[in-house]
């Protein structure tokens, strides 16, 4: 990528507000003549809690399943970006993905930092949405938003 570009970072999931952010963010990126970056975090979260690992009787055997899992989500996930990536080089935008196990709002101050990103564009609302009849702001995005050293657009 140009570095003389600056760069906006968006986690994606393919989510209805990921597909918002990413909207916003090639508008931004047109006018301010910037870069995009395409992040997908596999949750490693999800595996196990780390306090039950000492309870499982064959931890070779879930290891080898743990992996066959993040290797399935991550050939989704490549295909799942790859058409966003297509998309954003037909509208002209410079772009590259990336794809990250672990805590996703750790994963996306990470990335946020190591590529030294001038704005990251996140949707704002998970799973409280899911939970509950009103709208709010989600607990990875509410994180990222109080915690992160660039500027944070919330989209709804």
């Amino acid at each position: 990528m140009n570095d003389n570009k600056s760069n906006i970072l968006i986690p994606f999931d393919a989510t209805e507000l990921s597909v918002k952010a990413l909207d916003k963010a090639k508008e931004i990126a047109v006018n301010q003549n910037s870069n995009i970056i395409v992040l997908y975090v596999i949750d490693d979260t999800s595996f196990y809690p780390k306090e039950i690992a000492k309870f499982i009787s064959n931890m070779d055997d879930f290891d080898k399943m743990r992996h066959n899992y993040e290797k399935s989500i991550r050939e989704g996930a490549e295909i799942m970006i790859k058409k966003q990536m297509d998309s954003l080089v037909e509208e002209g935008i410079m772009a590259k993905s990336i794809i990250r196990v672990g805590h996703p709002a750790d994963e996306i101050l990470t990335v946020s930092k190591e590529e030294n990103v001038s704005m990251i564009i996140i949707g704002s609302s998970g799973s409280l949405k899911k939970r509950h009849d009103r709208k709010g702001i989600g607990s990875v995005s509410r994180w990222i938003s109080e915690v992160a050293t660039c500027p944070v657009v919330l989209v709804r």
